[in-house]
């Protein structure tokens, strides 16, 4: 019989897991209230959603820390009703808890400006895990052949007015640097959609070479195209990248082509792609490469066999729940239910964790680590007490 400290520890994970579940659930289906009911309680009437800038909704902590949220519609069985001054989370008429709502913090840091006169806040982003978020590039070139990505919207938001055509290594530099000196920064992602000539290799290296003039406890991955030529891969690694990722977005090989048609022509196709990331794992390590992909375009068994054959690679492959964007070839479609994003993550984290793979490699990716993070750490027992806080990267010196 399992010791006490262990039923302990299972009883609480199972109330984590059920937590995740109900995120899941919860931004699938959204969530009602009255806004000028909630409006004394938090600064915001929106959140941020992936390509679409803000829209009305809450992000909120549930009980046991799980973050959470969901666009504001009247068409589901969650809501918030406040009671004593304190809101709280109902599915149709069953009390779910207390929860708080969350406000991303504000970093003084990003108000600051560089040599050049340009806001820190202009060059880069900090996550909630304490990383520093690059875009390299305003739009992505894979639009002059008309063979965008159909999920994408990064060329749908090429006129933002803040958004720069190039980023110049020497000013992300200086923006690194300034936010490392505010105590951030202990983990770096540089991405961007193509540009003409697959200029990547030499800007990536610029500006990681002009980071670690100041900071050689540097901690990064570049998130690359799958080069033409695999020994490139090395020069990465050999300018202090710590991690790569190519983000293949989609596992079928069919799908592969059509959803994504111009990495499948203008990058080798589907296997040029896989041959890559396992010669990538040869050059940087076990867990030190990196996939993303969109949860719920793969069919779900098709889908689950790349997590095995990657992880088996030692790729990490990480994924977020798929929202279709306005203007893009995938808008109208419907997301698949929540259920099948739970089964997703659940299974696929299973997968991950008999693979051995760290909490910080689950995190060291492109950018959706939390969706499946937070899930492999309650079974992997990473947290303390019965409440999973925002996961933060590891102190660099």
């Amino acid at each position: 019989m399992p010791a006490p400290e262990t039923q302990a520890k299972d009883a609480i994970k199972k109330k984590l897991l059920a937590e995740a579940k109900l995120a899941i659930e919860l931004n699938d289906l959204g969530v009602s209230y009255d806004p000028a009911e909630i409006f004394p309680l938090r600064t915001t009437e929106t959140i941020p959603y992936p390509f679409s800038g803000r829209l009305p909704g809450a992000a909120f902590r549930l009980p046991h820390g799980i973050k959470a949220s969901g666009k504001h519609t009247k068409w589901t069985p969650f809501s918030i009703r406040v009671a004593d001054g304190k809101p709280h989370l109902f599915n149709e008429e069953e009390h779910l808890g207390e929860i708080k709502f969350h406000e991303e913090p504000v970093h003084a840091v990003l108000e600051e400006r560089i040599s050049t006169g340009q806001k820190v806040g202009g060059i880069l982003r900090i996550d909630p895990h304490g990383q520093i978020d690059v875009s390299y590039s305003r739009e992505c070139s894979l639009k002059d052949a008309g063979e965008d990505c159909l999920f994408c919207s990064i060329n749908v938001r090429e006129k933002d007015p803040d958004r720069v055509d190039l980023q110049f290594p020497a000013h992300i530099a200086q923006g690194y640097d300034l936010v490392r000196k505010a105590g951030f920064g202990r983990h770096f992602k540089i991405s961007g959609g193509f540009v003409p000539e697959r200029r990547e290799l030499e800007s990536y290296i610029d500006v990681v070479e002009a980071i670690r003039a100041k900071h050689e406890d540097f901690k990064g991955v570049a998130v690359i195209g799958a080069p033409a030529d695999l020994s490139v891969l090395a020069k990465y690694k050999e300018a202090g990248y710590t991690d790569l990722s190519h983000n293949m977005e989609v596992w079928d090989k069919d799908l592969f082509g059509f959803i994504c048609p111009g990495k499948a022509r203008q990058n080798g196709g589907w296997q040029h792609w896989v041959d890559s990331l396992e010669a990538a794992v040869e050059v940087f390590g076990k867990g030190h490469v990196h996939s993303n992909f969109v949860g719920g375009i793969d069919t779900k068994e098709v889908f689950l066999e790349g997590i095995e054959y990657l992880a088996s690679k030692g790729v990490v492959a990480h994924f977020g729940t798929f929202s279709p964007q306005k203007n893009t070839g995938l808008e109208g479609r419907l997301t698949p239910e929540p259920w099948y994003h739970w089964e997703l993550v659940d299974r696929a984290t299973d997968i991950q964790l008999r693979y051995g793979f760290t909490t910080e490699q689950m995190y060291r990716g492109p950018g959706t680590g939390d969706h499946t993070g937070r899930v492999y750490r309650i079974k992997k027992g990473d947290f303390e007490g019965d409440y999973l806080d925002i996961y933060q990267f590891p102190a660099l010196s």
